[in-house]
């Protein structure tokens, strides 16, 4: 049986599994073996997203994106309703202080703020005042950066991965969903990579599927061992977004790396953005047993087909 290339030139990932000694592989070395190179991967993958959380860019990067709001899910749907393509809003006078104008002639997108008051309450028996304090809301107008114009807002956004190398590791990933009972497409039932072409794929488990958007051979390698990686992280479950968001791309990294292929150049960035609230390391850290247990359990998924050892020639 032909297997994946481990010993690949650039060495992201050579594990030596040992000759036989007519009793079978010396499955104790190969496997402390990977469980180091996970480990040097995990420091890799700190150090990366360390150097860029440090970087101005970064930083700038935070600014911006502290003048957002996260809008309730109420302002979500007014939003979507009234502006299906949006994806960044702000009101008027915030997109002035970012340096951009609103386009002459666009029409505002309603939203409701909340509008706290006071007033005062006589109790007309007892003639004792009170204050009454509460919520109101009132009707604000916001725009869509699409309805602005000026200067380019800093971005960490991730860009897509290049090249078609990969291509046996995505059949596998593939074979492997299947295994598991779930549904690999390639169309977009929630039309999310329509509204924003950075989106590349995300996983339903309900549905018991995973979308992946058509591109580069290894830009999908590395989405569907992404998608997988949420379908079997076991704390998935409760966690926060930031947090399952790192374990999966933790996981596309270490898998595609097992097989020699690097994503550094979108999984770094891409940590760094989810983890923007929190130091990249302490993230990692926090997660790192989850991050080792799925590296694992889809590593030794993925070969149980494998009739033949792997032997460095």
């Amino acid at each position: 049986m032909t297997s994946l290339n481990q010993n690949q030139v650039n060495g992201k990932f050579s594990c030596n599994r040992g000759h036989t000694d007519g009793a079978g592989h010396n499955t104790q070395d190969w496997q402390q073996e990977r469980q180091d190179r996970i480990a040097s991967l995990m420091q890799q993958l700190e150090q990366g997203v360390a150097g860029i959380q440090s970087s101005e860019d970064f930083k700038r990067w935070l600014k911006v994106a502290s003048r957002f709001h996260t809008y309730s899910l109420n302002n979500q749907v007014l939003i979507l309703m009234q502006f299906p393509t949006a994806t960044r809003v702000a009101g008027y006078r915030t997109w002035q202080s970012l340096k951009r104008q609103v386009v002459k002639g666009s029409k505002g997108i309603n939203i409701l703020a909340p509008q706290p008051f006071e007033r005062i309450i006589e109790d007309k028996a007892t003639g004792v005042e009170e204050v009454a304090r509460g919520i109101t809301f009132k009707t604000v107008s916001v725009f869509d950066i699409s309805q602005t114009e000026g200067e380019e807002l800093p971005s960490i956004a991730p860009g897509q991965l290049q090249g078609e190398e990969g291509v046996e590791l995505y059949r596998r990933l593939d074979d492997l969903a299947e295994r598991e009972g779930l549904k690999v497409t390639h169309y977009d039932l929630l039309g999310e990579a329509e509204q924003d072409p950075s989106y590349n794929g995300y996983y339903l488990p309900g549905s018991k599927l995973i979308y992946v958007k058509r591109a580069a051979q290894v830009q999908m390698v590395k989405t569907l061992a992404h998608e997988l990686g949420h379908h079997f992280d076991a704390g998935r479950e409760g966690s926060p977004r930031e947090e399952r968001e790192t374990v999966a791309e933790a996981v596309a990294f270490v898998v595609a790396a097992y097989y020699g292929i690097d994503t550094t150049a979108y999984t770094f960035p891409y940590v760094a953005g989810w983890a923007a609230k929190r130091e990249g390391a302490e993230i990692i850290k926090g997660v790192m047993t989850r991050i080792q247990q799925t590296s694992h359990r889809m590593l030794d998924l993925l070969e149980v087909k494998d009739t033949e050892p792997k032997l460095n020639e």
